[in-house]
Parts: structure tokens; C-alpha cells; sequence
């Protein structure tokens, strides 16, 4: 039995630490396998069936031949559908099949893919647990031609559905359609035997035994990548069994880790709302999920409908004050006449200043990783009640208009005529000008 974990930060812990997704294995026609059945609680006890139903294998030494089918349910016809087929959940597929009279080993090689979403032999989606993945004997071989006993040469022994199972062990993690390199299975029986059958499973750690919920149809913990704010995501959220089967009638509750950077509806429509990185959550009671966005920034636009304060977020369009990814404009003519002023240090990307418009810095540094542009008719630009100053830190980005000190550490262009107050300074960073040239005036 794999042995108990303690609980990941992102993931449950395989409850017995199997999932069977259990199948018949292998053919030497490439014919692949089911599975079978499920963990048991606690640890160590055998696990109940699950709906997926196992598959009958058979040998023959004579003819060198393994090959899967379904194993029929009592009172069931060859008509019936069998739950999980071959090829449905995991894969199976056998090769090389040989036997050596004088040993009496019967081997050939197998290989197993796994055909769910999520990767097999990993509990954490990452990391390959020192177990890897099991392919047990759920019974035999039972020799059904000849005469004599046929057994397994395993890689060990444990406890899956039944104590004292034989196994073979693939040291990988398989992602979904991933298939493990082959290894060579020994049965052993003398040459009496002509043909054979045996049970097979397999069983594996995965990092959402309990199931999940996807988004998307992705796995939980899916990186979405940029959304803008104001922007709208429909999501679409499917709660699924650990081998991806759709559980029916689940009510499912959505939330956000953070409401400043994302927010989420009833019905799982997200809007973006501020720069940052935020998960939104899904949850049905017994299986939960999450995808990752990243909010950018967006141009936000002064009003100072409350006050000239710019930290104030009513005196902003959207009611955000601005954060480090975000442009900002400051337009003319405003309706309130209140034009804004800096009361702490303020870092933005991209600088409008609008021809009659003016931004007071005050006391304080104005940081700009973006292109910073304001009129030229005084009073116009950004001008300073105190000793504050503007900070260009872009990389190749263009600026002109009216400024107070400023410092340089970036790589700026000048694109239009610009006008400034000294000291204005040079570090680590280059101003370049063509056209255009830089009228500077002494304090």
C-alpha cells in the first residue's frame, strides 16, 4: 500500500494512496486495458469498487500472444456497455512477447498511458511520487489451457484492493496521454501451459482524488494569463470526478482572493478591476477549482470630482487611484477646476498632461516607467509646490512638454519641445533629441 502523506498546499493527498483507474493489461496487438477499482479509507484497508469496469486477460504461451477484454458483470451479454472500456481511462499496450522453454519465463514488455486529465503518479501535479505508478494483479494467473500453475515475478507485493497483491512499479509521473517508457513482465509456468488469465489494475497517486472542478476545461490552479480591467471572462465551471467524469447537479459557488483585482459573479462572469494577480475560486461542497489572472494596467482619467488629492478614488473616472501599471490622463477643460496634486510618492507608466492642464507634484517624486507628454502654453504640465520632481525610468520611451527637476535613469527620446526647471539630471539612463531642444531655467 503507498504509504500516507501529509496534505499539499494545493492538493488533497491520495486517500489510500491509489487511485485505480485499474486496467486489463496488454496485447501484443497493442490492445490496451480499463479500469477498476477505487481507495479505500484509511489507508490500508481495500478500497470500494468504482464504475469503471475491469478487464479480462488472456495469454497463450503457445501462439505468444496477451490480449484484453471486458470483463462481463454476471448476467450480462457481449451487448452490454461496459463503463471505462479499453482506451477510455488508461492504456495498456504490450510488445515483445517471448518464451523461454528452459526457464519456463514467459515476458513481454508493457507500456501505460494515461488517458484522464490530470497526471498519474504525482500528488502535487509536479513532482513524481516515489511510488510512480502501480499496474497490480487484482487476480491470477489462472491457467485455463495445459496443465500446471502459472505465476508472477513482480517488483513487490501490496495491499490494493486485496492484501498481498503482486505489482509492477513505473517511476514516472504521466500527464494526460503521456505514455511510460516499457518494462519487461515475467510470468513463469512450465510448458504444459497453453493458455492463461489474469486481472490487472492500476493504480496510481493523483493530485485530486476527491475530483475537481474545471474552468475552462482546464485543471485547477490554471494560469489564464492578462485580463484588462473593465474587461469581462465568462468562465465555464464543470465539476468532474477524479477520472474527469462529469458529476451531475452540482451547484457551484464562485469567489475571488482578491476583490481589488478581479471580481466574480453568481454565474462566473469575472471582471477585471486593478492591476495584480488574483485567483478565482469555484467550489461545490465536495470538489473545488481555480483559475489564476493576471490584471493589467489600463489609462485611468482625473476628474477631481471630490478634491484635488490624487490618492482620493472619487476624484478618479473609475474610482481607482492609479497603481504603478496603470497610465493616467489629466484632461482640460474639468468640470470641477480641481487639477491634481500629489500628497505622497507616485509611481505610473504612461503620462498625459493635457495643453492648459496642470499636475502639482508638491514635495514629492513622480515615477514614470512609460512615455511622458504634456502641453506646452504655461502654466501647462507638471509643476511642483515644493521639491518635488519627476523620475523618467522607462526604457525606450519619449517625452516633451513642462517639467520641473528631473532625473533620468531610463532611455528617453525627446519628441517634442520641452521646458524645464533645473536641476535636471542624467544617471545611468540617456536623453536623446533630433529636432527638438531642451530649454532649461534656473530655480
Amino acid at each position: 500500500m503507498l504509504p500516507d502523506r501529509p496534505l499539499h498546499r494545493r492538493t488533497r493527498a491520495l486517500a489510500a494512496a491509489l487511485l485505480a483507474l485499474g486496467a486489463a493489461a496488454c496485447s501484443d496487438r497493442a490492445n490496451p486495458v480499463g479500469p477498476g477499482p477505487g481507495t479505500g479509507t484509511p489507508p490500508g484497508t481495500p478500497g470500494t469498487p468504482i464504475t469503471i469496469q475491469a478487464l479480462e486477460c488472456t495469454g497463450n504461451r503457445q501462439t505468444l500472444a496477451v490480449s484484453c477484454a471486458a470483463a462481463l458483470p454476471a448476467g450480462s451479454t457481449q451487448g452490454d456497455i461496459i463503463v471505462g472500456n479499453q482506451g477510455v481511462l488508461v492504456k495498456l499496450t504490450s510488445s515483445n512477447v517471448a518464451y523461454n522453454s528452459g526457464t519456463g519465463q514467459f515476458t513481454f514488455d508493457v507500456t501505460v498511458q494515461n488517458l484522464i486529465q490530470q497526471p498519474m503518479g504525482t500528488t502535487d501535479g509536479t513532482t513524481t511520487d516515489p511510488n510512480g505508478v502501480r499496474v497490480f494483479f487484482s487476480s491470477g494467473p489462472t491457467v485455463t489451457g495445459g496443465t500446471g500453475t502459472a505465476a508472477v515475478v513482480p517488483d513487490g507485493f501490496a495491499t490494493f484492493t486485496a492484501a498481498g497483491q503482486p505489482f509492477y512499479q513505473y517511476n514516472q509521473l504521466l500527464a494526460q496521454n503521456a505514455t511510460s517508457g516499457a518494462k519487461t513482465w515475467t510470468l513463469v509456468m512450465p510448458p504444459t501451459v497453453t493458455s492463461f488469465t489474469f486481472l490487472l489494475y492500476v493504480s496510481a497517486p493523483v493530485e485530486y482524488p476527491n475530483g475537481y472542478i474545471t474552468l475552462d476545461g482546464e485543471l485547477p490552479d490554471y494560469h489564464y494569463g492578462p485580463l484588462h480591467p473593465t474587461a469581462t471572462h465568462p468562465l465555464t465551471a464543470v465539476s468532474r470526478t477524479a477520472v474527469g467524469n462529469v458529476v451531475p447537479g452540482t451547484t457551484i459557488t464562485f469567489g475571488t482572493t482578491n476583490a481589488a483585482c478581479a471580481t466574480v459573479s453568481g454565474t462566473g462572469l469575472v471582471d477585471g478591476v486593478q492591476f495584480a494577480t488574483c485567483s478565482i475560486t469555484a467550489n461545490d461542497g465536495t470538489r473545488s477549482g481555480s483559475m489564476v489572472f493576471d490584471v493589467t494596467g489600463m489609462t485611468r482619467a482625473w476628474t477631481g470630482a471630490t478634491s484635488a488629492d490624487w490618492s482620493v478614488g472619487t476624484n478618479w473616472a473609475d474610482g481607482l487611484v492609479p497603481v504603478a501599471a496603470d497610465s493616467v490622463t489629466v484632461p482640460f477643460p474639468l468640470a470641477s477646476g480641481n487639477f491634481p496634486v500629489l500628497t505622497s510618492a507616485v509611481a505610473i507608466s504612461d503620462l498625459t498632461v493635457a495643453d492648459q492642464a496642470t499636475l502639482n507634484v508638491a514635495s514629492f517624486v513622480l515615477t514614470s516607467t512609460g512615455n511622458v507628454r504634456t502641453g506646452q502654453t504655461a502654466p501647462s504640465g507638471i509643476v511642483a509646490s515644493g521639491a518635488g520632481s519627476v523620475l523618467l525610468s522607462g526604457a525606450n520611451k519619449a517625452f516633451q512638454g513642462r517639467f520641473p527637476s528631473v532625473l533620468v535613469t531610463g532611455t528617453y527620446a525627446l519628441d517634442g519641445q520641452y521646458h524645464g526647471v533645473a536641476p535636471q539630471a542624467v544617471d545611468s539612463g540617456t536623453i536623446t533629441s533630433d529636432l527638438f531642444e531642451m530649454d532649461v531655467d534656473a530655480q
